[in-house]
């Protein structure tokens, strides 16, 4: 039984090349030939499965195959899948991937079937999604880098079927809600990832995301971030929203809050960070007035901005898990509702034109610290009562109405303190050359000089005591009312 599985692999594998080396002979592009075994080799986990299930056997076929496919793009010997984007090695990627999840395999059984969705997703939905896309170029829009519209549905409903269709023979009993989100992973790793990366990352994550699925009854409690997160941070990539850092503190901040309160914990984060985003592109016009930002960091924030924008939040996840207190939902609620808050008031503040310090009694400059405008304290209530009002929306873990506003009103009063740290402690620079009073180390083109303040305080040092206030005043509120 094993020796035929053998055989029967190995002279599958042999036929896939075979096919793609005809279509090569007789003039077909390299870019279908590569797709052609891209999808065809996919089928090969039926043939192992079938004779090996979970174990070393399986796994030996896949090393095999990682080690002849590597052989043959360093020396060029199969051509007709060699890879003319980059020269990426997305075949290996392929086999690579395959190994690794054949090695857990081997000491997590219940895998191999979510393993099996995962593969066809890659060399079905991936593979197919290439093909279209590549002749349908004619009203085919981009969306992402090179990735065109077409491609990415036809790798959603193909991934999907797959799904579907597994789930049904192998009687694995997933819905078709839950086959849905699974195509829709698929597509979107598929659309955000390149240069043959997309092969690891899907595989790998529709193994898990699959496996999840099949094996936690409160799994649709936690879709919504695994699904939606690779959009977010394509997102924000695109707009250059993120350094480097504030994606890698971003990512730890999603999956730490999203584990602790699942989907409505993403909401809430996502809210917070769509919603800075789009404010903080509204911010950018202000330059078109020619005036130079008072501020030290610009609208691409990184993980340091990121990590004090949440890091209440990010202990009330802790405190929840450790606990399982609801107060903490309220803790987080509050926390993000003062960071969008304060978002607000300084990105639509900025187009008062007219801002006072009301700690100092005088006017300043639209984007300051410790600035206050009608406009921008309108905003701020607003924002903090969108994001003090999702958890009542979500009807979840016996949060009110009463909450939502204690948690409104905690953000307003987290704002207050912002304006106050902001005027009376935060550090303020001069310009020698304009007189302009600033936040900036440097204006003008030229060094500016402290003006008042203390040095360590500066913007971050204010957001994260706001926002800790924010969180504390409405945990005490909760608690004590």
């Amino acid at each position: 039984m094993i020796l035929k599985g053998y055989i029967i692999g190995v002279l599958y594998a042999c036929v896939c090349m075979a096919i793609a080396g005809l279509l090569y002979k007789v003039g077909i592009p390299k870019k279908y030939t590569r797709k052609v075994v891209h999808i065809l080799v996919g089928f090969e986990w039926f043939i192992l499965y079938h004779y090996f299930g979970a174990g070393i056997h399986f796994l030996i076929v896949c090393i095999a195959f990682l080690l002849l496919l590597s052989v043959a793009y360093r020396s060029r010997l199969l051509e007709m899948i060699s890879s003319d984007e980059e020269n990426a090695p997305g075949t290996i990627y392929y086999a690579l991937a395959m190994t690794v999840v054949a090695f857990v395999g081997c000491f997590l059984p219940e895998i191999m079937l979510p393993f099996g969705i995962a593969v066809l997703c890659t060399s079905v939905g991936d593979g197919l999604a290439g093909v279209v896309g590549q002749v349908f170029k004619r009203g085919n829009p981009r969306i992402y880098n090179e990735k065109t519209l077409v491609g990415t549905l036809v790798n959603f409903v193909m991934s999907t079927v797959c799904a579907y269709l597994m789930s049904h023979f192998y009687s694995m009993e997933l819905s078709i809600w839950y086959c849905l989100a699974i195509g829709l992973v698929s597509a979107e790793l598929e659309t955000v990832t390149g240069y043959g990366l997309d092969n690891i990352f899907i595989t790998w994550s529709v193994t898990a995301f699959a496996y999840f699925l099949c094996n936690f009854d409160n799994a649709s409690g936690y879709i919504l971030p695994i699904i939606i997160s690779p959009v977010i941070f394509a997102f924000a990539r695109k707009k250059n929203a993120l350094t480097t850092g504030g994606i890698i503190a971003a990512i730890i901040v999603d999956v730490l809050i999203s584990l602790a309160f699942g989907n409505l914990g993403f909401v809430l984060l996502s809210v917070f960070f769509i919603g800075a985003v789009i404010i903080d592109t509204i911010k950018k016009r202000t330059k078109k007035q020619g005036r130079e930002s008072v501020e030290v960091k610009g609208s691409k924030r990184d993980s340091v901005q990121v990590l004090v924008n949440s890091a209440a939040a990010c202990v009330a996840a802790i405190a929840f898990m450790i606990t399982g207190k609801s107060v903490f939902i309220v803790t987080c609620a509050a926390c993000f509702a003062e960071a969008f808050a304060d978002t607000a008031a300084s990105g639509i503040g900025a187009f008062s034109k007219h801002t006072y310090d009301i700690f100092k009694f005088r006017k300043c400059e639209s984007g300051l610290s410790g600035g206050v405008s009608l406009l921008g304290t309108a905003a701020s209530v607003v924002a903090g009562l969108i994001i003090a009002f999702i958890p009542f929306f979500f009807n979840a873990y016996g949060y009110s109405a009463r909450d939502a506003f204690i948690v409104a009103l905690a953000a307003f009063l987290g704002t207050f303190v912002d304006s106050l740290l902001g005027s009376l402690a935060q550090v303020k620079y001069k310009c020698d050359k304009c007189g302009a009073i600033t936040e900036r180390h440097t204006h003008c083109n030229s060094k500016t000089q402290r003006y008042s303040g203390i040095e360590a305080v500066d913007n971050d040092i204010v957001n994260l005591i706001s926002s800790s206030t924010a969180a504390i005043i409405a945990t005490v509120l909760v608690l004590w009312i």
